[in-house]
């Protein structure tokens, strides 16, 4: 059991050790090495969700290298990659915040996934669907602080 406990920490510090390096891959402009390795990141949650489909933690971690993916994918030029990336991205973060109450950084998180989105329809020359893609990004700003105050008194009541 001890044993279990210690390679579940160190998968999730090999996560977080490739997010790190894709994201300061990324940040100097080596988009390829970034590329393969948030590739690998995505690939050590799959294989946690395969094991455990419920794992809400590692479902997250999927949604990073997910977004993470679509960002290079964007920078790459290759948009129809990058918006099928980030659509998969914005139904995992739909799935984790199908709950209640729901999290104001749920919600941003998934709102940020329809700017990326929106950008990316506009790239595609799809303007219509891009902007609507954003307009939903916005309608969920402006619930955040309604959300907030639902979430703290249910906070409130439970504790």
């Amino acid at each position: 059991m001890a044993q279990e406990l210690e390679n579940i920490l160190r998968q999730h510090d090999l996560f977080h050790g490739l997010n790190k390096a894709g994201k300061a891959l990324l940040e100097t402009n080596r988009l390829d090495e970034a590329l393969r390795t948030s590739y690998d990141a995505r690939d050590l949650a799959e294989g946690h969700l395969r094991q455990d489909p419920e794992n809400e933690h590692w479902r997250d971690y999927l949604c990073v290298s997910n977004d993470r993916i679509g960002t290079i994918l964007f920078k790459q030029g290759l948009h129809e990659e990058a918006l099928q990336v980030f659509r998969d991205c914005l139904a995992i973060q739909e799935r984790l915040e199908d709950r209640i109450p729901k999290t104001t950084v749920g919600q941003e998180n998934i709102a940020r996934s329809h700017d990326k989105i929106g950008a990316t329809l506009i790239k595609l020359g799809r303007n219509g669907e891009g902007v609507k893609a954003q307009r939903d990004a916005h309608a969920i700003r402006e619930r955040l602080p309604e959300i907030e105050r639902a979430s703290r008194e249910w906070r409130d009541g439970y504790f």
